[in-house]
């Protein structure tokens, strides 16, 4: 519907002077219906006239909201459009980051060392031996806390080659291993800028079959265009699409890299 309304508000001009051509022509049909009421003799020919005046107030009636949706269109809704905030580039809850806790083992608690009785002769104390065996396998049950894993790496491929400069992908390059979350940089700019969008399609090089997954309704120069949750991806080959669209609803041709996912 946004994009009916901004196609109206361009040819707004055309619009309104075709409704004044048809206006004045209305006016034309108006007095002469008019002159041959007054003249007409039978009832048939009044009754002609009635029916024609009744078309011609339909007409002027439908001019009317014709002029009004364009100046509805026209003035309100870009200024509607200027006025409303640019929302974040959000990601469908299928690729939202999943943290998954983990349990910690307890730190073990020391027995208490067994402490003897020193008597006038020194004889060393004798440590209980139920107590000692106790200590023993508490020490050969403790579980080591495990360390974290690494953190995934990425491996940089080539750099794709976009049809055109206002529709780029700068990173990932093309054939890029990615795992875990990672961000599209790239460019996304018009000289009529309306929003831009990240899509998908399994594959590589894929042609078609993209699915939405990410827009944005500011112009990007050189920065981050998505952030991209590949755990809801299955490993192999994507192919990750940036389309930017212009105020009239048409787009230069898109950009495209190919992604391998290894989780």
């Amino acid at each position: 519907m946004g994009v009916v309304f901004q196609v109206v508000a361009t040819y707004a001009p055309y619009i309104y002077l075709a409704c004044g051509l048809v206006a004045l022509y209305q006016l034309y049909r108006l007095a002469q219906v008019r002159g041959e009421r007054r003249q007409a003799v039978f009832s048939l020919e009044r009754e002609k006239a009635v029916r024609d005046l009744s078309g011609i107030f339909s007409v002027a009636m439908i001019l009317l909201v014709v002029m009004g949706v364009t100046y509805f269109a026209a003035s309100t809704i870009p200024r509607a459009a200027e006025a409303a905030p640019e929302p974040e580039p959000t990601l469908p809850p299928q690729f939202a980051v999943a943290v998954t806790p983990t349990n910690t083992p307890l730190p073990v608690t020391p027995s208490a060392t067994p402490t003897g009785t020193t008597t006038p002769t020194e004889v060393p104390p004798t440590p209980d031996p139920l107590q000692a065996t106790q200590t023993a396998e508490a020490l050969a049950n403790a579980t080591p806390t495990p360390a974290p894993p690494p953190e995934p790496q990425q491996q940089q491929g080539s750099s794709p080659v976009c049809p055109d400069p206002r529709s780029v992908i700068a990173a990932p390059g093309n054939g890029a291993v990615v795992s875990g979350v990672f961000t599209l940089v790239g460019t996304a700019t018009h000289e009529q800028f309306n929003y831009y969008k990240v899509e998908f399609a399994p594959g590589a090089d894929a042609q078609e079959g993209f699915t939405y997954l990410a827009d944005g309704r500011g112009q990007v120069f050189d920065g981050t265009l998505a952030s991209i949750n590949s755990r809801g991806f299955a490993n192999g080959p994507w192919t990750f699409q940036l389309t930017v669209v212009d105020q009239t609803g048409n787009f230069p041709p898109p950009c495209r890299v190919t992604l391998n996912i290894g989780n």
